[in-house]
């Protein structure tokens, strides 16, 4: 080993303080290897350093970014954490700042993320689409305990992502010796040796050991001691090490070692302890037990108020953290002193109102009972705080502590509920119930846990759902609806408005969820709001509010990217209203997918649509539904629908929307038995102005023109439903055949109306052309109506203008009725790419020399991969092999 008297010595850290990057303690060793490594690396698009827990990857690269680097550098250099929320929305607003651009000159400024295991799905697939589509816009250094799911091969080969190992974290013997000198205060051979064949270059376990020397009155014997111990010496020495501190430095760690980060103000108030800023301070100084963690970039004063001075925090290092743990199951003198003392400051915080980490708190010093009374009292906060997973594993850890609360029982099935488990919510809820029926005189919280309790029954199909909500409104309406806590108040209104929602009780269900979504943001519940809003989105997309509906789904949406993950369910039903919102101000040719919903694979509809929202479910049907007619398939959108309308007990508001959707395609295919069907089950239940329309549709297929328009008339006069927009449908489709008739004025005036219908919805789906004998809607719109005064008028104008009406667009690729009756043919519907070309064109209608010239092929060629076409669809001539093509959705 080189003697470490001749290396150079220890360089304080500098004062220079880019945005988060933590501080070194006084004890740092430069890392001069490790940061050659990173020099090397750090140009790559994403660098990953991997290693586990005490291999020194924080401090190391601390040091590189504080010691190595010029300031010019140092200035480009973002420091996050990913135990700090960082999610999506977050790192992208981040990762944009830093780009080229953004402030930092021709290359991108460096992003470190410490800590990134933690970070959630959402983010990670961010920085992997960014990897794949602009790297040149990327820096960023990874610290990790574990591989990150990122797409590897063709980065790597690329060149834009670089992995490093934790090997080269390991301590070269100069920089062991030099660690082990600043904190034993020693160069003897012997002790140096063996600290460094224990250790084998591991800076977690050198401190530590090094600190169990040092503690010694013999550091030669001990380190004789450690070397005859088993190869497991890092938890040993890191317990024996906590022996050795002073009770003082014993009790803050006891107290404070769940935190992941702690403030000198919150550790003294935990430990009871004013001082406890200095023993914080003292602790630092080995720079392992305990770090400084600096502020990072997102952690600015409001905009509306001067930068405040943030306080020091602290991160204890997690192999301490985990000795601690393990002493507090242990138990004695020590624990039990930190328990009363964390006890007292809980109390102190729930007397404030602050509740939010008390729980939390209790659990992890083990005082199972408090943590029980806390959860009767905080647990729907917790739950809709983000805490779910803190109350499951203190159900399972103390189950008996909640036997004698059946408050907590409530807690424990909504969490159930949330999380889609309908079967074991169902199982709290019943003994919910027996409980309160044994109950002499319940509690108002017990009251309104039943209450909720049954609405959710009752949304599950277990209970009459309008018997339910006609008596939960009563006592929201009754004046003893203020004595009901203040948490479970959103939750009642919430629910209640869901109910009517499903029921088709707008009015009722819009104060109710209003409510919901105002007391969510007064009481701190973030969680209940944002429900309460994309209930609120679907609610107003029903009324025909598309504009409203978006507004509310994004700020849902807004509000939920700062939740953490476990909302995937309210988050894709905003995703959804979104879209649906979308889809009815575009052109139906553009398809418009649902984005997928977190987390990875939750791509299918019971991943991510909640099993008891039967309103949410039908409107991803449809919503798919209208995705696969945009892209051309009627069959399946059909399809889509026809699984909707077998399910039973669908509301009765919903159904006549169903009906109206299937009308339109039945119309499209020329099936007018099918319209006949839907336009009886419109009128029976009692839809008389929808069932008008529907008639209308079949009497223009019929041909029957004069007595569609007065179908179509009537229709206008009494429809009522609002999605699709029926009224608007009715007034098109009488100015189309009006105009075909040769009654231009009639038609002028039925499609301005049609437009002025529309304008405050900007809805344009009245506007795609679903009559099958009248005038095109763009030659309407551009005969009758003035764009330069009318700014609706106009965009209605230019979207009609590029594309077909939708009758004509989908009737070369959309079977007959006659066709979709007929057996299917035994062909093969292997087609290749340029006979799928010809077939598409041959639809059309185009000749061969038309092909020949779109395609750049000789006549001959065509004329050859028509006969190739025949042949394969068991067909004699064009129509016939068109027929073929359009059963087996090859169109």
């Amino acid at each position: 080993m080189n003697d470490p008297t001749t290396a150079p010595p220890v360089r304080p850290a500098p004062q220079r303080a880019p945005a988060g990057v933590p501080r070194l303690p006084r004890t740092y060793v430069p890392r001069l290897a490790l940061w050659s490594r990173l020099d090397a690396a750090a140009g790559a698009a994403v660098t990953t350093l991997v290693a586990p827990a005490g291999a020194g990857k924080t401090l190391g690269v601390a040091g590189w970014l504080r010691e190595a680097r010029a300031d010019a550098d140092l200035q480009e250099v973002v420091w996050l954490d990913g135990h700090r929320g960082l999610d999506a929305a977050r790192l992208d607003a981040v990762l944009e700042s830093a780009a080229p651009g953004g402030g930092h000159g021709s290359r991108p400024g460096l992003v470190v993320i410490d800590d990134a295991h933690a970070l959630p799905v959402s983010a990670v697939r961010l920085l992997d689409a960014r990897l794949d589509d602009a790297p040149q816009r990327l820096r960023v250094l990874l610290l990790s305990r574990w591989d990150l799911p990122l797409t590897r091969l063709a980065p790597q080969l690329l060149g834009h992502l670089t992995e490093l190992r934790g090997d080269v974290l390991r301590l070269s013997d100069d920089e062991t010796a030099r660690l082990v000198e600043q904190h034993v205060g020693t160069t003897v051979p012997e002790v140096v040796a063996t600290i460094a064949t224990r250790a084998e270059g591991w800076c977690a376990v050198v401190v530590l050991t090094s600190r169990l020397v040092a503690a010694s009155p013999d550091p030669a014997a001990a380190v004789r001691r450690i070397s005859h111990r088993s190869s497991e010496v890092a938890d040993q020495v890191a317990s024996e090490v906590f022996a050795t501190l002073t009770p003082r430095e014993r009790h803050l760690l006891l107290c404070t070692a769940s935190e992941h980060e702690v403030s000198p103000g919150t550790a003294a108030h935990l430990t009871n302890d004013r001082g406890a800023g200095l023993v914080l301070d003292g602790l630092e100084s080995t720079g392992l037990l305990v770090t400084r963690s600096e502020p990072g970039p997102a952690e600015d004063a409001p905009a509306d108020g001067p930068r405040r001075t943030r306080e020091a925090r602290f991160r204890i290092h997690p192999l301490l953290a985990e000795v601690v743990r393990r002493r507090v199951a242990a138990g004695g003198v020590d624990v039990e002193r930190a328990r009363a003392t964390v006890l007292r400051a809980v109390r102190l915080d729930v007397g404030r109102g602050d509740t939010v980490a008390a729980f939390g708190r209790l659990v992890d010093l083990g005082l199972a009972e408090a943590a029980a009374e806390r959860l009767v009292e905080d647990g729907t906060r917790l739950l809709m705080r983000g805490h779910d997973k803190d109350v499951v594993a203190f159900a399972q850890r103390w189950p008996d502590e909640l036997e004698g609360r059946p408050e907590s029982w409530f807690v424990l099935g909504v969490e159930r509920w949330v999380h889609g488990d309908v079967q074991s919510a169902m199982h709290w809820f019943d003994r919910l119930f027996r409980s309160v029926g044994g109950a002499a005189v319940p509690s108002h919280r017990l009251s309104a846990q039943h209450l909720c309790a049954r609405l959710m029954r009752a949304r599950a199909g277990f209970e009459p759902l309008d018997a339910v909500a006609r008596l939960a409104q009563e006592h929201v309406d009754s004046p003893s609806f203020s004595s009901t806590p203040a948490d479970l108040q959103p939750h009642v209104l919430g629910e209640l408005g869901i109910v009517q929602l499903t029921l088709g009780m707008l009015v009722p269900a819009e104060t109710n969820l209003l409510r919901a979504a105002r007391l969510g943001d007064e009481l701190g519940l973030p969680a209940h709001a944002a429900a309460a809003l994309t209930h609120l989105a679907g609610l107003y997309y029903m009324r025909g509010r598309e504009h409203v509906a978006g507004r509310l789904a994004a700020r849902s949406l807004e509000s939920m990217q700062h939740l953490g993950a476990g909302l995937g369910v309210p988050r894709h039903r905003a995703l959804l209203y979104s879209r649906l919102a979308s889809m009815s101000t575009l052109p139906m040719s553009l398809p418009l997918p649902l984005p997928p919903a977190e987390p990875s694979g939750a791509d299918r509809v019971d991943d991510v649509v909640h099993p008891a929202d039967a309103t949410t479910r039908f409107w991803q049907q449809v919503h798919d539904a209208r995705v696969q007619l945009s892209e051309g398939s009627v069959i399946q959108a059909e399809r889509t629908l026809q699984a909707v309308i077998d399910v039973p007990g669908l509301p009765c508001h919903l159904r006549a929307t169903l009906l109206i959707e299937r009308g339109y395609l039945a119309a499209l295919c020329d099936d007018r038995t099918t319209l006949r069907t839907l336009t009886a089950e419109l009128h029976e239940h009692g839809h008389l102005g929808e069932a008008l329309l529907l008639r209308g549709v079949a009497a223009d297929l019929g041909g029957d023109l004069r007595l569609a328009v007065d179908q179509f008339a009537a229709a206008a006069d009494h429809a009522v439903l609002d999605q699709p927009p029926c009224r608007a449908l009715a007034l098109v489709g009488r100015a189309q055949l009006l105009d075909a008739l040769g009654d231009a004025h009639g038609a002028r005036v039925a499609v301005l109306a049609a437009v002025r219908a529309t304008e405050s919805r900007a809805n344009y789906v009245a506007f795609l052309g679903w009559s099958r004998h009248g005038t095109g809607v763009h030659a309407l719109l551009r005969r009758f109506g003035n764009a330069r005064t009318d700014p609706w008028l106009g965009q209605l104008v230019e979207l009609t203008g590029q594309h077909p009406d939708i009758t004509s667009a989908l009737a070369a690729s959309t079977p007959t009725t006659r066709e979709r009756h007929t057996p299917e043919p035994l062909v093969t519907t292997h087609l290749s790419p340029r006979e799928r070309d010809v077939l598409r064109e041959l639809a059309r209608g185009a000749t061969y020399a038309d092909i020949a010239t779109g395609l750049f092929v000789s006549e001959n060629t065509v004329k050859t991969h028509v006969s190739s076409l025949y042949s394969k669809l068991g067909a004699s001539r064009r129509s016939e092999a068109l027929s073929v093509a359009r059963r087996l959705e090859l169109l």
